[in-house]
């Protein structure tokens, strides 16, 4: 349980069992009083009669002559006292409060003093005379008690078993009643409430220990499994393995599918990983679509099957409404202690190998090796150079010219990128590339080409190349975030450059990620007056369907099929039917690596129009450029 909610609900608990016992015994002492107030009621009336009663009696034994004159007058004084008592004693006040019992005790009392004189002049003479007057005179004074004895009488029994004494009980039954009925409601609301806090405790824990959507342990928990999950290997001596898991593609499918669909991934993930771990181990959620995987290993056991087990089973398909989605992974793993010792150094080698596992197009598994972390280290220092070389505008743009096969005339160049570091050398294209990807670098990297080449092709149009255009490329990021539209027209707005003279080159597996997404976005930039090219067409998983929708102006044939046109004739035959297709389309055809003149000749008879390759120029600078336009218009 939390250490913090722990006191909180024993302090809870305490009170509620402290106000229901305060409560309880507040009634008791009620109950307590009110029995101690119909005693005293009765015993004082009880008193009161038997003091009148000892009164009569002596009058009585006194008319006999069997007591004397003292005898009569002592008890006489014993009842004067009484009521006196009565009439202004503290505790004698729950008595006057009963009904009709203050005015007896007053007019007894006048009575009484009114008797005073006639109980002392008793016996003053002993003749036969005298002693017959004397009982007639205590014969009148018991005539006249009798009414008080009566009352008195009246008084004792009420206070047993008169209306007021029933109405004290009933009080009293009704207080014991309440107050057990109380006493459990508050005992059994306390338990409610302490159930309500226990469990809510639980949840709240649950909650903060836990991802809300896949019910795994979340990052917070899973460091307290695996620091245990150590403890437990070192009593063992024995080993762990940490298995860092990605999914690729996750953000094309939740900005293509929808979240809903991407939550529904998560989920089917997180079972599918608690399916391979069962009981031993540990499977947790870090944030996004990354999980992690503890396992406990026997001394000598080879992590690599639990790893591969891991990758074939969330690579099966997703059942979806639309129909079936597949998934891609991609598994980094790390062992204690060979490769760590520590938490944060077992999750940084996992992730390091499974950065190279998502960069690398054959590996989908892999084990942390020796020299990871350079090789890492060398992506991260690439990536803060070309973000400084981006903003100092160290880059270079080479331009390869494309060709009308028919009359050797540029039509138009492709802007290629190029990049000597001063700290690491010449930087292949792919590898700049691959780089921004992953470091959020694409935005700023195809915002740098498009405006560098928009730039020089102005030049090259205030030159007197007004037909020239330009082909950029566009990576994915840039194509999926929605802003290339407003990115080129700003490009366009900057430059004064006509929006007709720059060609964006897509590919194919970029267009794909999103038909309907991809549709607008190529809309948008139709309707500004820009080209589309889709590039190395013939590689992807373009369907006709999917080249009928987009709007395209050229394609692109894949210089792999140009490369075997003139060894293979289903190359050829396949060449042929994309530039038939194109036709049909209305679109424009461009071979890309044309290097041998047997190549080109058998593209212009086939009615490509265009030709890329170093038969007909390699990619050079724009100096070198300007040279080539001036050769080739003279």
């Amino acid at each position: 349980m939390n250490t913090f909610k722990l006191p909180i609900l024993m302090i809870i608990a305490l009170l509620f069992s402290a106000s229901s016992m305060y409560s309880y015994y507040r009634d008791l002492e009620v109950v307590r009083y009110v029995s101690a107030t119909i005693k005293a009621v009765g015993w004082t009336s009880s008193e009161l009669e038997m003091e009148v009663l000892k009164f009569d009696h002596a009058l009585t034994a006194l008319a006999a002559e069997t007591a004397d004159e003292e005898f009569v007058q002592l008890h006489f004084e014993l009842l004067w006292s009484r009521i006196n008592t009565l009439l202004q004693g503290e505790e004698s006040r729950p008595v006057r409060e009963q009904p009709g019992v203050l005015p007896i005790l007053e007019s007894l009392s006048i009575q009484l003093a009114r008797w005073e004189s006639r109980i002392y002049a008793l016996g003053t003479s002993d003749s036969a005379g005298n002693k017959a007057k004397q009982r007639a005179q205590v014969m009148a004074l018991r005539q006249e008690l009798s009414h008080f004895r009566k009352l008195a009488r009246e008084i004792n029994v009420d206070s047993f078993s008169g209306t007021n004494a029933w109405q004290q009980l009933d009080i009293i039954q009704d207080i014991r009643l309440r107050s057990s009925v109380y006493l459990i409601g508050l005992l059994l609301s306390g338990g409610l409430m302490m159930l309500l806090l226990l469990r809510e405790n639980r949840r709240n824990r649950y909650l903060a220990y836990h991802d809300i959507l896949t019910r795994l342990p979340n990052r917070m928990y899973f460091y307290q499994l695996i620091n245990k999950a150590l403890r437990d290997a070192d009593k063992r001596n024995a080993g762990l393995a940490v298995h860092m898991i990605d999914l690729n593609g996750f953000k094309a499918i939740n900005d293509s599918l929808g979240h809903e669909v991407g939550d529904k991934l998560l989920t089917v993930v997180a079972q599918r990983l608690q399916e391979c771990v069962k009981v031993h181990g540990h499977a947790a959620r870090l944030g996004g679509d990354e999980f992690v995987v503890i396992q406990p290993l026997s001394l000598g056991e080879d992590p690599k099957p639990m790893a591969t087990q891991l990758w074939q089973s969330l690579i099966r398909d997703v059942p979806l409404p639309a129909g079936n989605l597949s998934p891609q992974a991609c598994i980094g793993t790390s062992v204690y202690p060979e490769q760590g010792t520590g938490v944060s150094e077992l999750l940084s080698h996992a992730d390091t190998a499974m950065y190279y596992a998502k960069h690398s197009s054959t590996v989908m598994v892999q084990c942390y090796e020796m020299g990871m972390d350079e090789r890492r280290l060398r992506k991260q220092k690439l990536a803060l150079a070309l973000q400084g070389a981006i903003e100092q505008d160290q880059l270079v743009l080479y331009y390869q010219p494309i060709y009308e096969l028919e009359g050797g005339a540029i039509e138009s160049v492709e802007a290629l990128l190029r990049w000597h570091s001063s700290e690491h050398g010449v930087i292949h294209p792919l590898e700049i590339i691959a780089v921004a990807e992953h470091h959020g670098l694409a935005h700023k990297l195809n915002e740098w080409v498009l405006l560098t080449a928009s730039r020089q092709l102005s030049d090259w149009h205030q030159a007197g190349f007004s037909g020239l255009k330009v082909n950029v490329n566009i990576s994915p990021s840039i194509f999926m975030d929605g802003e290339l539209a407003s990115t080129v027209h700003n490009v366009l707005r900057a430059t004064a450059l006509s929006a007709s003279s720059l060609v964006l080159e897509i590919t194919e597996d970029t267009s794909l990620w999103d038909t309907k997404g991809s549709i607008a976005t190529l809309e948008q930039l139709r309707k500004l007056g820009v080209e589309i090219a889709l590039d190395d067409f013939g590689t992807g998983y373009s369907s006709f369907s999917h080249l009928r929708q987009l709007p395209l102006n050229k394609l692109k044939i894949d210089k792999s099929f140009v490369a075997d046109m003139t060894t293979d004739p289903k190359a050829l035959s396949l060449v042929k039917t994309i530039i038939a297709l194109a036709a049909s389309l209305e679109m424009k055809v461009t071979a890309e690596g044309v290097e041998l003149k047997e190549q080109q000749l058998q593209l212009q008879q086939l009615g490509c129009e265009l030709g890329q390759g170093y038969l007909l120029a390699k990619p050079m600078a724009a100096i070198d450029m300007t040279a080539e336009l001036q050769s080739t218009c003279a």
